[in-house]
């Protein structure tokens, strides 16, 4: 089977329990809209985690509230979609009972939990570790993708992860060269992205208004913002970057961690846009001629 996954740390300890289960001999990362735009070859002997579901797989398994809205949500596949604060957690579920050695991952997919729903407490996110901190680096939001000069890409590095999980504690991964560059290029690059993020951002109401496009973009993790003076009184953030050249913008939607007052669902309203994902977390891909008018309309839906 192969493993279709998201390359963030839901979707790697979801591969590594698909792995440990003898469900994976090979593994596929993809991003959403490909899946939402059909780019991705699925066949009957792959199974999706963590992303949009294709009618062609074995298994899927997903948390994201947009996917249980949608309109032609199939209700025969094999696999658990489910309210859930990560798709891991699904995978163990299904599986533990049958597969006792699994209860390995136990202390793994909690942690998964609260960095997938953004379930930490500021300490957590100022000065991240373990689990928290592997999340963090894997975190395409993060940005580590962008720095091309590392020993080995981060693709190759994310690709790696699922197996390591396998056979090393998360303290072992860290230590090692390859991850070990990355910890301290995300240390280096913390105090130039308070910068950064502080002088891109302004508040608009309630609502922390970011736009990156076309800046060199500093590592760092989403919640950062959330802590920046002069920022920290918004209850969501809306945020726009470069995407894929030439073809579209990444907004991202999300509710701040710190300040649960608001009322917007992310998902839903990225969903409106041909993006989605969760309650308090969500994004979208509008095509270049068109993101200008999304991002306003999307901060505009933001303040209340």
């Amino acid at each position: 089977m192969r493993v279709i996954y998201r390359g963030d740390l839901d979707g790697c300890v979801c591969a590594a329990i698909l792995m440990d289960v003898g469900l994976c001999d090979s593994l596929e990362q993809a991003h959403p809209k490909d899946m939402q735009e059909g780019k991705v070859d699925v066949t009957s002997e792959d199974i999706i985690c963590n992303l949009p579901y294709h009618p062609n797989c074995h298994m899927w398994f997903d948390h994201h509230s947009s996917e249980m809205n949608r309109s032609d949500m199939p209700n025969d596949f094999t696999g658990l979609v489910d309210v859930a604060p990560s798709a891991a957690n699904l995978v163990y579920k299904y599986f533990v009972d049958e597969h006792s050695a699994l209860k390995k991952y136990e202390d793994l997919v909690h942690d998964t939990d609260l960095v997938d729903s953004a379930n930490l407490t500021l300490e957590q996110v100022s000065n991240p570790h373990g689990t928290i901190l592997l999340g963090l680096l894997l975190d395409p939001r993060t940005g580590l993708g962008m720095q091309r000069d590392m020993t080995i890409s981060n693709f190759q590095w994310v690709s790696g992860v699922p197996e390591l999980l396998t056979k090393h504690s998360v303290e072992e991964i860290l230590a090692m060269p390859d991850s070990a560059e990355r910890v301290d290029r995300y240390n280096e690059m913390q105090a130039a992205a308070s910068d950064f993020y502080g002088a891109n951002s302004h508040m608009d109401g309630n609502v922390i208004v970011t736009d990156v496009r076309g800046k060199d973009v500093p590592p760092a993790n989403r919640f950062l913002i959330y802590t920046l003076p002069g920022l920290s009184n918004g209850n969501i953030s809306v945020r726009i970057a470069d995407g894929k050249k030439g073809e579209f913008d990444t907004i991202s939607v999300a509710h701040s961690i710190f300040n649960r007052t608001s009322s917007v669902d992310s998902g839903e309203l990225c969903k409106g846009y041909g993006g989605g994902g969760h309650r308090g977390a969500a994004t979208c891909q509008p095509a270049l001629f068109d993101s200008d008018t999304v991002f306003h309309e999307i901060v505009s839906a933001c303040k209340k």
